[in-house]
């Protein structure tokens, strides 16, 4: 075996754009406000609720988490490097098939029981059964879908095996759906998972109420002793007495309440209150989700969804710039490939996402596209109108907005898109008929800190792809999945990334980032690599006021 470097580093803070309105304040973390201190309560306002608390099981966009679970490995906020957590070092075989790591000593769970090889064995066996059975989230089925199996070495030392080379295993391990739980959690049914009221951790925070599609309520744990190096700011228990998020949907009412004092925190708060919010005093902050970009996915047995001419129009025909400038602002990102920019194995693809209507036009002319008397595209007797698909209030996928200035841009050059939106049960109906299903392209978006997770998404064996036979897609999906070598790995991410944007196998919107509202009275607040927000090091000014 050979022996990967152990990273032992000093805390650094996170990445984070911390912003305020002109002519308005903003209170920073690092503001003349004191020393931190002990005590107090946060309210933190969300603004959806997912399918299920266990970050295994599809609860992507609730932060709770990031309280409660620790991973065996976690990202250095600065470089982006693998470092250790709940794992103090590791071993990986020189066919990366074979991953050894040692636990860290003294780690043990909110119930007392302690971290073992034996627990960890457990876990990822189970969630190895929840993949198989198809109820976990698609990064967790994407990570194990090689995964042999887990050996106990000793008490502190386990082995993980897989059947072909998993590069990304590591960072994959930092990932919230490979949190580790107690021996009681991991036997406990997956609708108490599902629930959260079985999930027992040794995070800095414990469960201590829930309440499904309502409220989440965390203590703080007292003596918890092992907070990882490089990711935090202090050693020993958090700050704060509790936590408690509630689900808050209307965005009037969160930001509403973050000015009155009602809450501490608020997600998503919108691009118009921003400035709003940072003039009286409050804080903006900011992070971009390590992801598949929202945008559009073909449909691929639709006649124009597979026809590779109107999704290379669309591509260029799409002007994010102006999407950008008149939705949101400067504090967001343009997108620059089908995964953001801060998604390891990244490859710059700005050049074919450039706005160029006249490439469009070109391309439909060339493939035997004219307009007719409407000025719009036709072929055949049948005019260019493809449907996009997307669920009203959905936080994945391109928005209502987006969508229907995007109408309007394609309008412009001859395209006449049709928006259609879908209820969630109406989507899942689509994926088993594509071929009788009413649309072209949907909407949609891929959380993962690691670019393993689009072998996955675009191999034929993804529900939204199969059974089209698309060649050159699959083969670029298939490259990246059995990368043997960092160097291939890097060459296979580079070209997929460059395919599926020449291509318009995604056809990238915008860059997804977190916008939080947090008040001038909370300091410590940071966004870590998966866009979740983490409290560990979080505390009120003036204490329990």
């Amino acid at each position: 075996m050979k022996t990967q470097k152990v990273f032992t580093l000093a805390a650094s803070a996170a990445v984070l754009s911390l912003t305020a309105a002109c002519g308005g304040a903003s209170t920073a973390p690092n503001a003349d406000v004191g020393d931190p201190v002990s005590g107090g309560s946060i309210r933190y306002a969300v603004s959806a609720w997912p399918k299920c608390v266990d970050p295994a099981l599809q609860a992507r966009g609730l932060s709770a988490s990031q309280q409660y679970v620790e991973t065996l490995t976690d990202q250095d906020r600065t470089t982006g490097e693998v470092i250790p957590r709940l794992a103090e070092s590791w071993e990986v075989s020189d066919a990366a098939n074979s991953f050894t790591l040692t636990l860290r000593d003294g780690v043990t769970f909110s119930d007392g029981t302690p971290l073992t090889a034996e627990v960890v064995k457990a876990n990822v066996d189970t969630l190895k059964q929840i993949a198989d059975s198809g109820r976990a989230d698609t990064p967790l089925i994407s990570a194990l879908n090689t995964y042999v199996g887990t050996t106990v070495v000793d008490d502190r030392i386990v082995r993980f095996d897989f059947g072909a080379p998993e590069l990304g295993f590591l960072r994959n391990l930092s990932d919230p759906y490979f949190g580790i739980y107690a021996s009681s959690t991991v036997a406990s049914s997956y609708e108490e998972r599902c629930a959260g009221t079985s999930l027992v951790a040794t995070g800095p925070f414990v469960i201590t109420d829930v309440v499904q599609g309502q409220k989440l309520e965390l203590d703080r744990r007292d003596d918890y002793g092992w907070a990882p190096a490089g990711v935090t700011s202090h050693t020993g228990a958090g700050y704060v007495d509790s936590i408690s998020f509630e689900l808050i949907p209307e965005s009037g009412v969160r930001v509403g309440g973050l000015q009155s004092g009602e809450f501490d925190i608020v997600d998503d708060v919108p691009v118009l209150d921003q400035d709003v919010v940072a003039a009286q005093g409050d804080q903006i902050i900011t992070g971009l989700v390590p992801n598949l970009v929202p945008g559009l996915r073909q449909n691929p047995l639709s006649p124009l969804g597979s026809d590779v001419a109107v999704r290379q129009a669309l591509q260029s025909g799409i002007d994010r710039e102006e999407i950008r400038d008149t939705l949101y602002s400067d504090r967001y990102s343009l997108p620059s490939s089908a995964i953001a920019s801060n998604t390891p194995l990244w490859a710059d693809q700005s050049d074919g996402l450039v706005y160029d209507p006249d490439r469009s036009e070109k391309i439909l002319a060339d493939a035997g596209w004219a307009k007719d008397g409407d000025g719009i595209w036709a072929k055949d007797g049948t005019q260019l109108a493809p449907r996009i698909t997307y669920t009203p209030g959905s936080t994945q996928g391109a928005t209502q907005q987006e969508l229907e200035l995007i109408q309007q841009q394609l309008g412009r050059i001859g395209i006449k898109v049709q928006l259609s939106p879908i209820t969630a049960a109406e989507s899942s109906a689509y994926m088993k008929d594509k071929a009788a299903a009413p649309y072209d392209f949907l909407t949609g978006s891929g959380p993962a800190k690691d670019v393993d997770f689009l072998a996955g998404l675009f191999l034929k064996t993804n529900p939204a792809l199969a059974p089209a036979d698309q060649p050159e897609l699959e083969s670029a999906a298939k490259a990246l999945n059995l990368a043997a070598t960092d160097a291939e790995r890097e060459e296979a991410a580079a070209a997929l990334q460059k395919l599926l944007v020449d291509g318009g196998y995604w056809i990238p919107v915008r860059e997804q980032t977190r916008a939080v509202g947090v008040s001038a009275d909370i300091q410590g607040v940071e966004i870590d690599p998966y866009g979740g927000t983490v409290l560990y090091d979080a505390w009120k000014v003036g204490g329990t006021s």
